[in-house]
């Protein structure tokens, strides 16, 4: 391939979960700048539907659909209608998860008091949900022969979150959310040593912390012991979306992806 083109999705059909979340809209602009048809999925159909009314107003052109990612039968409902309307899917970014951003009932409750019920809604999601996308949407590329998938990690699928920045801060990282975001890069690399030989590669891509009008003591910690001196700006993962998705990343297999600024190097 000319060099030029290794990072062309022309023709490619893309499938990005928690589609009304910050960050979906990073990625549907980055793999719609590079020529791919982008379909953001989420169980808030309406406000997936917000988001990608303001992206079109942005100039990028995008689709909303539903899919609650803890249900095998909405998945395949979901492809269906890709494959109807796109004919396939060639990329899938497993975007879904509760965050700091979208809590659980009970997300700050403290590890001793952590309730099952929230436990199992997180691992539901950010792990479970995150099984069965490449379960569905990856048996479709096995059977086509290719594909890209790329699973959102976290820092803390890659070690444990400093328990220390959070005191009096109005932020917390529980157990499940630590735990489930290290499973989806344990599922990354068993995916990924299963169907490399036939055509589809599955990497995770591990952001750092993303900044979303944090202030205050947080802030000021995280900046101190992030080598880079800040957080990340939501746009900052776009590079390494396209990158994973496209033919730049060929020989990229089973791979964590991490853009955190340093976080992780000391």
């Amino acid at each position: 391939m000319n060099q030029i083109n290794l990072f062309d999705l022309t023709g490619k059909v893309a499938i990005v979960t928690g589609g009304a979340g910050l960050l979906a809209s990073e990625h549907a602009i980055a793999l719609t700048a590079h020529g791919a048809k982008v379909i953001l999925a989420d169980f808030n159909l309406d406000k997936c539907k917000v988001a990608v009314e303001a992206l079109s107003k942005e100039g990028v052109e995008t689709t909303a659909k539903f899919c609650d990612v803890t249900k095998k039968e909405s998945w395949e409902a979901l492809l269906n209608d890709a494959i109807t309307e796109f004919g396939k899917v060639d990329i899938l970014v497993n975007n879904a998860g509760f965050t700091n951003q979208s809590k659980s009932a009970n997300f700050d409750a403290s590890f001793e008091n952590f309730p099952l019920e929230d436990w199992n809604a997180i691992m539901n999601v950010n792990l479970t949900g995150t099984f069965l996308g490449c379960q569905v949407v990856g048996k479709h590329m096995v059977e086509n022969g290719k594909g890209a998938i790329i699973n959102i990690a976290s820092l803390y699928g890659v070690v444990s979150p400093n328990h220390k920045i959070y005191p009096g801060t109005g932020i917390s990282q529980p157990v499940a959310y630590s735990v489930s975001k290290h499973g989806v890069v344990s599922l990354t690399k068993y995916l990924a040593t299963l169907w490399a030989e036939k055509g589809v590669r599955v990497n995770a891509l591990t952001p750092g912390g993303i900044f979303n009008g944090h202030e205050g003591l947080f802030l000021e910690r995280f900046k101190q012991l992030n080598p880079i001196g800040r957080m990340s700006d939501k746009t900052e993962l776009r590079g390494g979306i396209v990158y994973l998705a496209s033919d730049a990343s060929s020989h990229v297999v089973g791979h964590n992806l991490v853009i955190d600024g340093g976080w992780t190097a000391w």
